[in-house]
């Protein structure tokens, strides 16, 4: 076989399988409320600790629960999923401006490490 009908074959194969296997918006929703979840949970957990009061703990666990409510509904209003065939991107819109915040390849999602920075920032340093 030729060089050049190898290098089509490993092509065409790799095409397939970004096109098989490109995330649909429910894992772009996926990944994105579990980044969120993990830094509310940071967040709530930073309270006072090593308590054996029944209330603070049911009152955390009411906090975790709402959180994660309100997330998956501003992720369903604010996010929207561009799908390219072989990749997808995920946009976020804020105040009438869309930004790409994550790419979606081969079954996995990417999110911007710009995005990921500016979260540590504005959440975990409060």
């Amino acid at each position: 076989m030729k060089k050049s009908h190898i290098f089509s074959l490993v092509l065409g194969f790799i095409l397939l399988t970004a096109v098989l296997t490109n995330p649909d918006q429910e894992r772009h929703k996926e990944v994105l409320s579990a980044k969120f979840n993990s830094y509310v949970q940071h967040h709530i957990s930073e309270g006072p600790s090593g308590t054996d009061d029944e209330w603070l703990q049911a009152g955390h666990a009411l906090e975790m629960m709402l959180a994660g409510a309100l997330i998956d509904r501003i992720l369903s209003n604010m996010l929207t999923i561009d799908n390219y065939v072989i990749f997808s991107t995920t946009k976020i819109s804020w105040g009438g401006e869309s930004r790409v915040i994550g790419i979606g390849a081969f079954g996995n999602v990417f999110l911007s490490r710009k995005m990921i920075e500016r979260l540590d920032e504005v959440l975990l340093n409060q």
